[in-house]
């Protein structure tokens, strides 16, 4: 168990209140207090500043604060280890929804027939969500395919995937050559904001000195899945991972836009914070070489 007194910093940098962490923790404002002024006593850092009546984190209260979440679950580890009667490995990790869903049923196959004590725990959500998980320690690694920050996180490309227009097999876009100017009096459906599909393709379109409000419409849907079945349904286009289309392509249900003006391709990265325990990095080097082989 990590100090009370740390105990106390991480859940006032998740409440950002003293009189709700004092309730939370069941102890007074004052110990909430004299807690903080302790650590910042014993380390001998700023950690809180109160300022304009509002409770910030300084730098060094940020890196202790990840610092912590990381410690904390390799506390947890060590004591599930020690109270089990058998040795055992968990890979607990995330993945983004395209490459969840698309990409590792076949990966986690594989991965179980070479290792099969092992246990899989394995996150599904978008870029931004996972991002955050790795940073609270709550996961070992993550799949993604959106931005991130390269200082923080170590990496390594685990696949490159061309990002395409579809529309379905009952509407003419696909039946010829088209500007993606020529797409904006259509309905374009697209996932929500912290999405890693999204960012990429706003990125792109932005390139070009176009904004998502270029388009007629605009439907936000949280699901790959549901996307698909509007698109299918004749309701509007969208741009995806023809990966997560290549069922649809190949039965005709649905379309790719042919576009003269817009090719994306765009890589798949597995990313992890740079102070990991060792053990941690030897399960991570295992997954690798699986996700090499399988390519």
């Amino acid at each position: 168990m990590l100090d009370y007194r740390y105990q106390t910093f991480l859940t006032l940098t998740e409440e950002m209140n003293y009189t709700a962490t004092a309730k939370r923790l069941h102890i007074t404002q004052p110990a909430v207090t004299q807690h903080i002024q302790y650590l910042q006593q014993e380390l001998g850092v700023e950690l809180i500043r109160y300022e304009n009546r509002q409770l910030s984190l300084t730098a060094k209260g940020t890196q202790l604060k990840k610092d912590l979440y990381l410690l904390q679950r390799e506390i947890t580890k060590v004591q599930k280890q020690l109270a089990s009667t058998v040795e055992h490995t968990t890979l607990t990790f995330g993945a983004s929804l395209t490459i969840g869903e698309y990409m590792m049923p076949d990966l986690i196959e594989s991965y179980l027939n070479q290792y099969p004590t092992h246990d899989i725990s394995m996150v599904t959500d978008n870029t931004r969500h996972l991002i955050e998980l790795l940073e609270h320690g709550k996961i070992d690694f993550a799949l993604v395919e959106g931005e991130f920050n390269q200082s923080i996180f170590e990496f390594q490309k685990i696949a490159e995937e061309p990002f395409i227009a579809v529309c379905s097999e009952k509407c003419s876009l696909w039946k010829q050559d088209q500007s993606i100017n020529d797409l904006f009096s259509t309905t374009i459906l697209v996932r929500e904001e912290g999405s890693g599909s999204r960012l990429i393709f706003e990125t792109a379109i932005k390139n070009k000195g176009i904004h998502l409000d270029s388009f007629s419409k605009v439907m936000t849907i949280g699901s790959i899945g549901a996307i698909k079945k509007l698109v299918e349904k004749n309701l509007g286009i969208t741009f995806v991972y023809q990966k997560a289309v290549e069922e649809e392509l190949n039965n005709g249900t649905l379309k790719k836009i042919p576009l003269s003006d817009f090719s994306v391709v765009h890589p798949f990265y597995l990313i992890y914070l740079k102070r990991i325990q060792l053990k941690g990095m030897e399960t991570i080097e295992k997954f690798l070489r699986l996700i090499e082989r399988a390519e």
